[in-house]
Order: structure tokens, then C-alpha cells, then sequence
């Protein structure tokens, strides 16, 4: 068969269509990110979480609490009174000077190191070493010397503004050292009163310690933090994301209040213990639950087919957690009330028909609050959507061979513990659930350790 050339030339174009027309009819659905809001909104409730007065900092770190962020207050117009502070850049001179100018309607951020001590090209406080052992030398200085000490090094030696003044900024190359691994801000009770903070208990402290212990130097991103606590005086609030890695931020979860996406940071040690939080965080719970009930927005991950791959999956586990946590925090102080209303928003915005059960995704701690509020209907749906996907990957992994196993035995090592968690859990609210559950629990258990599994270290 012979083809004119115009002919062949549509063949040949026909045939050639039906490769991308083939590929867009096979995977479309894999692909289509039509609906997913996910990424403007959840970049969104950052913003929102924060105080509506004072021009807040927000310090973020990764890209997925960063320009979201950048993307609501440049086009949408969202929180443009806020700063967003990246550690990550915070460590360059050229991102330093761009936070000490004034940015849409947030004013300059208040860094007072002079530009040649912060400078790359000087390459000065890049990173400062902490030596506690100066401590007692100092301390004798002042026992001995005590106006030469004075003159040297001002009043209190380990005042975190006269550590900045005259360690961080000391021409003198010994002197260029953190001499303590405490440092002290004087607080201003009347700007804390003022600051719209919550006050977790009847008195304000004189002052706030700041725990350097365990580290061996600070960072130039570290310092320029600690620049922002003593110069702020707590009339500009200062926020964490709670994505940032607590590699990034020192101690300073110990003097944490969560607000939301993000944690505040006080001059209180806000520490608590709980019989049932998975965490020590303090919550400003009707803060917490005002911007989550009427500030947040989701994304539209209710939508059914939404395309979820693992980073908005990650953000929305982010999003779950932060829900049961403070349904839990409520339950324990006796507000059932809006625990329920929590848990029922995380099952309406974040279904498990798109973002399944997952135990460290706040899955857990939903299940618990479930059955402490005597709704055991939810809360064994939960423990039994979480049941069988953990199940199911021990199966998996004990019908590995023996190198594949011995590759994925922390892997259902932790499968396990899950499973005995979810057991626990059982035990105090839900026992005939338990029951039900143990005989194929220690079927599972004796396959792990047939296969050469054990226990413990």
C-alpha cells in the first residue's frame, strides 16, 4: 500500500497522538491537582495562628512552612503585618539586612549587631563557642574585681543583652566566647501584662532562663534569635512554627505556648505534666481552639478523589495531631464539649476516606479522646482502621526472606509496639475491644520473633 505524502504525514501524526492521549486517559487521576488548595490554605493557618496586634515573627525553617507563607502575604494580601524569619537564611548577612527594613506592613525587625559582626565576607559569628567552665572564672572576677567586673562586662555578666554586648561583639579573641550555659533576660512585667500572652500561672518571674545546655556553640541563625528575645521586650510576639526542628531552636521549648501551627515563645517556663498528653507542650487552648474552629481553612481535603501524595499527606498528619492533641488537653480539663466538636472537625475536614488512620499521625490520640468521651463507635473505627494496616505490614515483613527481614526488622519491630499500644489504650477504655484483638496480636508477635525478632535493645 503506497501513501501520498500527505497521507503518511497524517498517519504518522494520528499514530503519534495516541501516545500522549493514551498516558493523559491512563494517569490523569494520578496527577490532577484540580480542588487542592492545600499548599495556599495550610501556608494560611500559619498566618492566622498568629497575634492580630504587634507585627508577630514567625520563625520558620524548611520550604513547606516558608513560602506558602511568602505566597499569602505577596498575593493574597493575607497577614502582611507579620514577619516570616527563616533560620535557614538567617544564618547569611544578605537575609539579616533584609529583616532590618521595613516589609509591606511589618516593621523592621529589631537586630542591633552592627553589620561587621554578622557580615560573611568578615566571617565573625558564624559560630561562637559555649564554655561553661568560664562561668566560675567570671563569677570569681566579680567576687574579686567587683567595679573593674562591672566596667567590663555590666551588672550581671550573664544577662543575655550584656553576653550580646560584650562577649558576642568582644574584639578581644578570648573573649569571643559564651561564658555560661544559662543566659537571663530581665523581664518587663508590665510589657509581658500588655503582651496579649496567656499567663499561665499568678506571678510573672523576674527573669527568663534561657537553657543552652547540651549544645557546644551557637550558630550566627541562633544568635540573631536570641538578639530578637532581648530587644522585642515582648511587645512583639515571637513564634516558632511547630515544623521547625527543635535541633533550630535551642531549649527554648521549655518557655513554648502553643497557639495553633506555631509556638509562642514566653518567658515562662511552661513545662507541664499530663497523664494523657503525648507531649509537654503548653496549650492556649481557647486561642488554640478559636483559630482552628473559625480561622482555619483545609485545603478542600474533604473533596472526594483529592490528590494526596506524602507532602500534603505529611501536612495534613500535622494538622491531625494538633486537632487530637487539643481535644485531649480540653477532655483532661473537663471540657467535653468542645473536645467532641475537635475530634468531629477532624473527621469532617480530614477523612480517613482521603488521609487514612495513621497512629503517629494523630490517629492515636483521636481513638483515645474517642473513648474517653464514651464514643466508642468512632473510637474503634479508628483502632480498627490502624489495627489492620499495622497488621499487615508485620505479615508482610515476617514473610520476607531472611535478608529482606533482617533490612525491615525495625520496621516491624515498630509495627508491634503500635499494635501493643493500641492495646494499652484498649485495656483502660475499651477492654472487650482487647479481648477480641489478643490471640492474633501473640500469633503476630511469636511470627516476628520465629523469624529471629526480639525485644527491647
Amino acid at each position: 500500500l503506497r501513501l501520498s505524502p500527505v497521507g503518511a504525514a497524517a498517519l504518522v501524526s494520528a499514530v503519534g497522538l495516541v501516545v500522549p492521549i493514551q498516558m493523559a486517559s491512563q494517569t490523569w487521576d494520578d496527577h490532577d491537582r484540580s480542588g487542592r488548595y492545600t499548599c495556599r490554605d495550610f501556608g494560611q493557618n500559619y498566618l492566622m495562628t498568629l497575634q492580630d496586634k504587634g507585627n508577630p515573627v514567625i520563625f520558620t525553617n524548611g520550604d513547606n512552612d516558608t513560602f506558602p507563607l511568602w505566597y499569602n502575604q505577596e498575593v493574597e494580601g493575607i497577614r502582611t503585618d507579620a514577619r516570616v524569619c527563616n533560620l535557614s537564611y538567617l544564618s547569611t548577612d544578605w537575609y539579616i539586612d533584609q529583616m532590618k527594613l521595613k516589609s509591606n506592613d511589618s516593621e523592621p525587625v529589631p537586630f542591633t549587631l552592627p553589620r561587621n559582626k554578622y557580615t560573611y565576607v568578615s566571617g565573625t559569628n558564624e559560630y561562637i563557642r559555649i564554655n561553661p567552665d568560664f562561668k566560675s572564672q567570671v563569677l570569681d572576677y566579680y567576687k574579686t574585681h567587683p567595679e573593674e567586673a562591672r566596667a567590663q562586662y555590666g551588672d550581671d555578666p550573664f544577662e543575655l543583652k550584656n553576653i550580646m554586648k560584650y562577649w558576642v561583639r568582644s574584639r578581644d579573641e578570648q573573649a569571643h566566647v559564651i561564658p555560661t550555659d544559662t543566659v537571663y533576660v530581665t523581664i518587663d512585667k508590665q510589657a509581658v501584662r500588655r503582651s496579649g500572652m496567656i499567663l499561665p500561672g499568678d506571678s510573672i518571674p523576674d527573669r527568663m532562663a534561657i537553657s543552652l545546655a547540651g549544645k557546644t556553640g551557637l550558630t550566627k541563625s541562633d544568635l540573631m534569635m536570641l538578639e530578637l528575645i532581648a530587644n522585642c521586650n515582648w511587645t512583639r510576639p515571637l513564634y516558632v512554627a511547630t515544623t521547625v526542628g527543635k535541633e533550630n531552636f535551642m531549649n527554648l521549648s521549655d518557655n513554648f505556648v502553643q497557639e495553633g501551627l506555631a509556638y509562642r515563645i514566653t518567658p515562662f517556663n511552661t513545662q507541664r505534666e499530663s497523664n494523657i498528653s503525648y507531649d509537654h507542650i503548653l496549650f492556649d487552648k481557647e486561642k488554640m481552639y478559636h483559630n482552628i474552629m473559625t480561622r482555619f481553612k483545609w485545603g478542600n481535603v474533604s473533596m472526594k478523589g483529592f490528590y494526596m501524595d506524602e507532602t500534603v499527606e505529611r501536612m495534613c498528619y500535622t494538622h491531625r495531631r494538633m486537632l487530637a492533641e487539643l481535644a485531649l488537653q480540653f477532655i483532661q480539663d473537663g471540657d467535653k464539649v468542645k473536645a467532641l466538636n475537635l475530634l468531629r472537625k477532624a473527621d469532617k475536614e480530614l477523612p480517613d476516606y482521603n488521609l487514612k488512620p495513621y497512629y503517629l499521625g494523630g490517629s492515636g490520640q483521636m481513638a483515645q479522646a474517642y473513648l474517653m468521651l464514651g464514643q466508642k463507635k468512632d473510637g474503634e473505627r479508628l483502632l480498627d482502621a490502624m489495627w489492620k494496616d499495622n497488621a499487615q505490614y508485620i505479615r508482610y515483613y515476617v514473610s520476607l526472606n531472611s535478608k529482606g527481614f533482617n533490612m525491615s526488622r525495625q520496621s516491624c519491630y515498630t509495627n508491634i509496639q503500635i499494635l501493643m499500644s493500641l492495646m494499652q489504650m484498649a485495656e483502660h477504655y475499651d477492654k472487650a475491644w482487647g479481648q477480641k484483638h489478643m490471640n492474633e496480636l501473640n500469633s503476630l508477635i511469636q511470627s516476628y520473633q520465629l523469624r529471629g525478632g526480639g525485644f527491647g535493645n
